[in-house]
């Protein structure tokens, strides 16, 4: 039986593999930097605003912190699967234009090594790019009574993705300290054009040079995290945890197509591309297991990580988190007291930089776990609403709708049956 469900689990990773080269992104603010980022967290996570670096939970895997792998029950063996649809409305002063994109997120595993040691396996989505628009306009030139129409177009799409391996350690009862390796993967594809047409000789319509740029990555992160847990009396508890990641080279190529100049440029990207110096922290409060509580802060060290062996050209990035969870009775008759009902909220500045402008993005988020009959399993189901950036003559206003939905695995694999 379990080696069947080691083989749904890998098919279930080879289709999960597949699909995350596909877009869930239409966003414009894509284009800028390395795409758009995506935190890691999963369904439970998610619906709570994106806490993460305080929670700790044994029935349920946070990637975020590795730390919280030890948590894990030594007789369990958690699966997690989550997918997502997005909704976005795209708004300037010259109107609005709505998306539709869906993908698979995020596949995972978490697993005993011991009494004291946890570890976790999985995929799921470092950066995505999505865009396709076009700016439109005129200009004349009174001494040649030439009027030129001009079309601006851009085009974008591809992803990075990260497949992870790490495992936590129980220390002095009260401590967990682990980490993450992680294997980043995938190519980022950009596109521009310039067409210019002559309106007042329709024989003469001509392109201007195109270009093209490929960023291909391969490269190796690691992520340290920590965890304390202090209990008072029997049902209150408090999570304090932090994590640390390093600047790390994006290692892979780059290349440019140059087709107006029928030219090719190609260089490795050793220290062209870099990932930022990042580290958080945060707590959760925890009481009688029904009632959990949380906030979180990250900071990220864009300003200093290369950008086309720059520094300085992308900016710092800092995100809050809040959020919780109510359980009426974990352990209750009815399915409604055994239900999770979580929601939070989050707000963060953008790590690119437009022309001086950094678009800002607030989410609010609410969610559900629906229980599964006679076992710890859950279908958690996340809603969240977000703004980004500011609708005006040289920004856009991106109303988003993400609706996720992660089957979470709970069973116990690691003990022998008796008769």
């Amino acid at each position: 039986m379990h080696s069947y469900r080691i083989v749904c689990a890998l098919v279930a990773a080879t289709i999960c593999l597949a699909s995350m080269a596909q877009n869930n992104t239409s966003s414009p603010y894509s284009r800028y930097g390395l795409g758009e980022m995506r935190d890691p967290g999963f369904g439970r996570s998610q619906a709570m605003g994106g806490i993460s670096y305080g929670l700790r939970d044994k029935n349920s895997i946070n990637p975020a912190n590795p730390a919280s792998y030890s948590a894990i029950d030594s007789l369990t063996f958690l699966f997690d699967l989550g997918a997502s649809g997005l909704v976005s409305s795209l708004t300037d002063n010259s109107g609005n234009k709505t998306s539709r994109n869906g993908n698979l997120d995020n596949l995972a595993m978490e697993f005993p090594l011991g009494k004291f040691i946890g570890a976790s396996i999985g995929l799921m989505p470092y950066s995505t790019v999505g865009y396709n628009y076009s700016i439109s306009g005129s200009t004349s030139f009174p001494q040649l009574t030439d009027t030129l129409n001009y079309t601006q177009s851009y085009i974008g799409s591809g992803g990075i993705s990260q497949v992870y391996g790490g495992f936590a350690v129980n220390l002095f009862k009260h401590l967990s300290l682990g980490v993450n390796v992680s294997y980043l993967f995938g190519s980022l594809d950009y596109a521009r054009a310039l067409t210019v047409s002559d309106i007042s000789n329709t024989n003469v319509t001509f392109h201007s040079t195109t270009e093209s740029v490929a960023i291909h990555v391969s490269s190796v992160n690691v992520r340290l995290g920590a965890q304390y847990t202090a209990t008072f009396g029997n049902k209150q508890a408090v999570t304090i945890g932090a994590m640390f990641e390093p600047k790390m080279n994006l290692h892979g190529s780059y290349d440019m197509l140059l087709l107006g100049l029928d030219s090719t440029i190609n260089q490795p990207t050793s220290n062209f591309f870099q990932t930022p110096m990042q580290y958080g922290g945060g707590f959760t409060y925890t009481y009688d297991n029904r009632l959990t509580v949380g906030a979180d802060w990250l900071f990220q060290q864009w300003a200093k990580a290369a950008f086309y062996g720059q520094t300085g050209v992308l900016n710092n990035r800092t995100k809050l988190s809040c959020g919780g969870e109510y359980i009426d009775n974990p352990f209750g008759q009815t399915y409604l007291q055994r239900m999770s009902f979580r929601a939070g909220f989050n707000y963060s500045n953008s790590y690119v930089n437009i022309n001086g402008y950094a678009p800002p993005t607030m989410a609010f988020t609410c969610g559900f776990g629906f229980p599964l009959r006679s076992t710890k399993s859950l279908i958690n189901t996340t809603f969240e609403y977000g703004i980004t950036g500011s609708a005006s003559a040289t920004s856009i206003r991106d109303n988003y709708f993400r609706f996720t939905l992660n089957l979470a695995l709970d069973e116990m694999w690691f003990f022998k049956r008796k008769l």
